[in-house]
């Protein structure tokens, strides 16, 4: 990428100095918020709030301008009303402040001739200068390594995600629970309305960036989508992009005109763009931290051939179901394998080809986690999906949901393949889940999830190693 914009984005993800325009004694200010967020993080450069009304903010000096700081910031944060963004906008530029993040919204989202007369002053003030802009109409950056943070109480984290979002609500969701999930993000940006920068800044910013590893992106309109695709493209098996395209339906589109004054764009152009160049589609937020969960946890993968191990025969079934729909393959076990499985299991009530149906053979301790270590040293399979239950209960553990937990749990130190797990859809396995996810063993509240996640992972696995297959109705 363009070695000055490299450079401004270094200043605003990693500000040695940072200035928030709009604080005051208000709890609840914006502004205010902003500033505590940075002492959350434990923000380590020199932080200066900005309001004229003031000589002091939570016990730091409060400075009357921009003009007046002691040093030139790298980053400033406008949280003002909308009216004042253009001259403060003006102001940072004049000084050589290296970014702004304009938080404020009310511009061209709005609809209105005010608003959008407005982001166009802002232009203007930023023609001729080096100053590039985040927003508006967004809630900014989230900076591990920089410690900034886009809301009070987030902290820094040691992750491996990056994000983009033009909305600010998912971009803050995203890491919340992320973090349950054990996906942690280094960078995310909320960029609104995206009048300057935009993402397909962000994204060859991200995609050069080695301590992110993937991205996930929330987009209502793909500005610049040459350049973007062309970033998108050149990642493809080198960096996973997952990508929510909002208003690809007319309400959709309607929604995202006043949401971020986008336009959607026609469904099918985006889709096939978007296969072109290796990106994983998600329909919502949660299918995309499912998918992301596999990318994030998993080890690369050498195939698609799948194991299922399951005690509840219904839900072993639905899986397999659910592996051939999603264009996976169900492994052929070698006779080995079921010769070492009949010395495990019972044999009435169970089955040692693939799906293997552990039965009551489940309700033994240890047989779980000895199944699994079976399986993984089958040549013939490349993945393991496990369902974490069994129809039976002991000392309270309704389906034996923490027993079989902690043997996948044990078994995840000795297997070599990948591994998820498949629960049910009852906040009963909340627990269990979250003891999982931050094992790094995704888990999922049904099979067709899980096999969803599987695929996008597989296909972005050997995409890299030139051996994409098509998926079913692709």
């Amino acid at each position: 990428m363009d070695i000055r914009l490299k450079k401004t984005l270094d200043r605003i993800f990693y500000p040695r100095a940072a200035a928030i325009v709009g604080v005051s004694k208000r709890p609840d200010n914006p502004g205010t918020l902003f500033l505590r967020s940075f002492r959350d993080m434990g923000y380590e450069g020199e932080l200066f709030p900005v309001n004229p009304r003031h000589k002091e903010i939570l016990g730091m000096p409060c400075y009357p301008d921009i003009s007046s700081l002691p040093r030139v910031p790298d980053l400033v944060i406008l949280s003002v009303p909308p009216a004042a963004v253009p001259g403060l906008v003006r102001e940072c530029a004049a000084a050589g402040v290296g970014g702004c993040v304009v938080n404020t919204a009310g511009f061209s989202e709005t609809g209105r001739p005010e608003g959008i007369r407005l982001e166009e002053e802002i232009r203007k003030a930023l023609q001729g200068s080096s100053l590039r802009l985040v927003g508006p109409n967004c809630m900014g950056i989230y900076s591990a390594r920089g410690k900034v943070a886009l809301f009070a109480g987030m902290f820094p984290v040691k992750g491996r995600a990056g994000m983009i979002s033009q909305s600010g609500s998912i971009s803050s969701i995203s890491f919340l629970t992320g973090m349950e999930r054990g996906i942690l993000f280094d960078k995310i940006v909320s960029s609104g309305n995206e009048l300057d920068l935009n993402c397909a800044d962000y994204l060859q910013y991200l995609a050069e960036d080695p301590a992110v590893e993937l991205i996930l992106a929330y987009l209502e309109e793909v500005r610049d989508a040459r350049r973007f695709l062309k970033t998108a493209l050149s990642m493809k098996g080198k960096k996973p992009l997952v990508v929510i395209k909002g208003g690809l339906t007319s309400a959709g589109e309607r929604a995202a005109a006043s949401h971020t004054a986008s336009l959607g764009g026609r469904r099918e152009i985006f889709l096939g763009a978007a296969r072109q160049a290796g990106i994983i589609l998600a329909e919502d937020l949660a299918q995309m931290l499912d998918v992301t969960s596999a990318l994030y946890h998993l080890p690369p993968c050498r195939g698609d051939r799948v194991a299922v191990v399951s005690a509840p025969g219904g839900l072993g079934v639905n899986s397999a179901d659910a592996v051939e729909k999603s264009g996976l393959k169900m492994a052929s076990l070698s006779e080995d394998t079921r010769g070492r499985l009949s010395s495990i299991l019972p044999r009435e009530g169970t089955s040692l080809s693939n799906p293997v149906d552990l039965g009551f053979g489940a309700v033994v301790p240890g047989n779980y986690r000895r199944v699994l270590e079976v399986l993984d040293g089958d040549p013939g399979v490349d993945l393991i999906l496990a369902v974490g239950s069994a129809p039976a209960s002991r000392d309270g553990d309704i389906g034996l949901l923490q027993a079989i937990t902690d043997e996948v749990l044990e078994a995840k130190t000795r297997l070599k393949k990948p591994l998820v797990t498949v629960l049910f859809p009852s906040a009963l396995v909340a627990p269990q889940a979250a003891r999982l996810h931050q094992a790094g063993i995704p888990a999922y509240l049904t099979p067709t999830a899980a096999c969803f996640s599987l695929r996008s992972y597989v296909d972005f696995h050997l995409a890299g190693a030139g051996e994409l297959r098509r998926r079913p109705g692709g």
